[in-house]
């Protein structure tokens, strides 16, 4: 009610217990180019900009194998998705409430608070009665500017602020089990370590061993001196009948 857990310290210590954890680690010279980088969006673009960089060389040293391009393509469209949604935070963090309209609305909440005890005292003739529409009334009013307060920025008040840690856990946690491996009842056979895998032919679906097979007899035809025609259902494509 009083402000006191926006402090800059309490903020620092509040984050201080609850970091968010990397994978990997950040090394010493990321950290002192971080340092260097001013203000918080800056350091978030430095970042989104080494995600690129690290996908573009991995991509170009070949270690990609015969992944397809439009599928490289949707990391880097996943990286800025991201920072899209970033922005979208910033802009309800730094973007602040109407100065005008947030002074109007703690000066009425301030003359609710005085002059509805006299309000009451004068309509209503049991003072007990009226002391308890006073204070229920001013709560009310009180109680919804302070939510608002509450929503216009929802990074900063502690106990009220978003479980940051807890969902950079979650997705950390996710991309573990995601870079555990192959499911496990995969129909295929993974290499062991040092052999490379040859590739095996494909099964051919019915429609493929069909026009393979038509292949196969007009070769046959053409050896015998057969007319270079196939016919399918009642249209000749040779003659056009």
């Amino acid at each position: 009610l009083l402000g006191l857990t926006r402090r800059k310290k309490e903020r620092v210590l509040y984050n201080a217990a609850r970091p968010l954890r990397v994978l990997g680690g950040v090394s010493d010279a990321e950290m002192h180019m971080l340092m260097n980088a001013r203000g918080p969006s800056a350091k978030v673009a430095l970042c989104s900009l080494w995600l690129n960089e690290f996908v573009t060389r991995e991509h170009l040293s070949g270690s990609t194998n015969g992944v397809a391009a439009p599928i490289i393509s949707r990391l880097y469209q996943y990286c800025s998705d991201g920072m899209t949604g970033y922005h979208q935070a910033r802009k309800i963090a730094y973007t602040p409430f109407p100065f005008p309209h947030a002074q109007v609305t703690t000066l009425f909440v301030a003359v609710v608070v005085f002059f509805m005890p006299v309000l009451m005292y004068s309509f209503v003739n049991s003072w007990w009665l009226a002391y308890l529409l006073d204070f229920f009334t001013v709560l009310c009013f009180v109680s919804l500017h302070m939510v608002a307060r509450e929503l216009e920025n929802p990074f900063t008040s502690v106990p009220n602020d978003l479980p940051l840690p807890t969902v950079q856990a979650e997705f950390n946690e996710a991309l573990v089990s995601m870079f555990a491996g192959y499911n496990p009842d995969a129909w295929w056979e993974l290499p062991k370590k040092g052999e490379r895998k040859e590739k095996k032919d494909i099964p051919k679906t019915p429609l493929q061993g069909s026009i393979k097979e038509d292949n196969e007899n007009e070769d046959e035809g053409k050896e015998n001196g057969e007319s270079n025609s196939t016919t399918y259902g009642a249209i000749d494509i040779e003659s056009g009948v």
